[in-house]
């Protein structure tokens, strides 16, 4: 990757790791935390990183947000997923990056605990540590959901379980773990996020998970990790059932003598299936095989391609803005030469131009905001030391851009009147705070 200037990460800047099982209300929660719609955090990962990457400013801290994948998910392995956590956990601690802390998101309308969500209160475990375990918060979701005093009644029970069970979140309770209600809202999502951080730096500065520590500072293959070995036994125990299924099928399939072709055709079937889903188990193990430096190594190159091509992305927004900013100005004034009477014209066809320039401001902002982070995650960023290597201009724009996601401005199209709105909003913020060059601010990386 050629040579680039990095935005810098700053000292105070954390981030909060959110997990959850499919559907527990992450992309929800995090739309509320952060003002963005959760699709637009999508259009800035590719095919092979499974985060979802995003940011925003609470109390003048920024904060940044990675929405990962439930290990319930039917796109992706468990193991591509803990690749990822592993790899973006392992590179904030060789980076010093702050970890703010890890949510962990459990829908209260969920009648029973399942198999999955078990499996990652386990891996959360294994990667969090008994040291560090007062990073990971329990948020339970969908209280806004409940509809009579009957449900509350028995979410206030599913609450009780879930905090008291040593086998779910009693035993991370034990050592220093909180738990939180997220009641739909905006302002709790932003008061347990606070919360969350400043329990994760009471008594301590940086808390490491022991993930990182095993990773980075003793670089233990993955399999080796605390978290890896939870994965490893799951598939260990998972072939094994398969093994004996298809034993089983097999033996009967063998000793019956009077199954009619179509019954026979079935058992093959099923075999075919076993032994299908028991390779994948086996290769999911082989796939967890993998040494420090080679992941490292793996998923740093995946960061620079995404790096890279939202840098280009962002440089190709601003010139559609200075584009439709110089067509518009044009416009303007052809328009000025003519009879008064086309005055109304002038405001129907004007209109058009803002909005147009608007929206490529928005994702301008949306894939600046994160490029600080990966920076960090591609190799290419540094985390600044202090506030003197930072170009003052810079912090004070960056300082109205981020706030700008909760200055109260609707960013989801649809909002506001004709989107006027978020009009008037981004283009305030783009008359105190015009687009600087790329190169202004940052530091100079290889």
């Amino acid at each position: 990757m050629p040579r680039r200037t990095s935005h810098l990460m700053g000292p105070s800047d954390v981030v909060i790791l959110v997990v959850g099982m499919t559907g527990s209300g992450k992309s929800q929660f995090v739309s509320k935390l952060t003002g963005e719609d959760a699709g637009v955090g999508h259009n800035l990962t590719s095919c092979t990183i499974s985060l979802d990457l995003y940011s925003c400013v609470e109390n003048g801290q920024r904060i940044f947000v990675a929405d990962t994948p439930g290990f319930n998910d039917t796109q992706l392995s468990d193991v591509e997923i803990l690749k990822d956590i592993a790899f973006f956990l392992g590179q904030l601690h060789l980076r010093n990056v702050r970890l703010g802390g890890i949510l962990y998101l459990q829908p209260i309308t969920d009648n029973r605990v399942s198999g999955s969500a078990l499996k990652t209160f386990n891996i959360l475990r294994a990667l969090c540590g008994p040291q560090a375990l007062k990073c990971a918060a329990l948020v339970t979701t969908k209280w806004d959901a409940l509809r009579s005093s009957k449900d509350d009644l028995a979410a206030y029970d599913r609450e009780n379980e879930l905090k008291y069970t040593s086998n779910l979140w009693g035993s991370m309770r034990q050592h220093g773990s909180q738990s939180y209600r997220w009641l739909g809202s905006e302002a709790s999502a932003r008061s347990i996020v606070r919360e969350v951080i400043q329990t994760s730096f009471r008594n301590t500065s940086s808390p490491v998970l022991q993930i990182q520590r095993e990773l980075v500072d003793e670089k233990r293959p993955l399999d080796s990790t605390s978290a890896g070995c939870e994965i490893m036994k799951h598939y260990g125990d998972r072939c094994q059932k398969l093994k004996q299924e298809l034993d089983n099928l097999r033996s009967e399939l063998l000793s019956a003598s009077d199954l009619t072709r179509e019954e026979l055709k079935e058992g093959e079937a099923e075999v075919n299936r076993l032994m299908d889903e028991l390779n994948r188990a086996e290769t999911s193990q082989q796939r967890l095989r993998v040494s420090q430096q080679d992941l490292f190594d793996q998923k740093k190159s995946e960061y620079e391609k995404l790096y890279q091509g939202i840098w280009e992305e962002v440089e190709q927004e601003k010139k559609m803005i200075s584009d439709i900013d110089n067509r518009l100005s044009a416009f303007e004034q052809r328009l000025s030469r003519l009879e008064p009477k086309m005055d109304s014209a002038k405001g129907l066809a004007t209109a058009e131009f803002p909005a147009a320039g608007t929206w490529a401001r928005v994702r301008l902002f949306l894939k600046r905001n994160v490029l600080p982070l990966l920076g960090v995650l591609a190799g290419v960023g540094v985390v600044a030391a202090g506030a003197a290597v930072i170009n003052p201009p810079l912090i004070m724009a960056g300082a109205q851009l981020f706030a700008l996601s909760f200055s109260g401005v609707q960013w989801q199209h649809g909002q506001g009147a004709d989107g006027r709105d978020l009009i008037a909003g981004v283009e305030g913020v783009m008359k105190a705070c015009p687009p600087t060059p790329i190169s202004a601010g940052f530091r100079i990386c290889t």
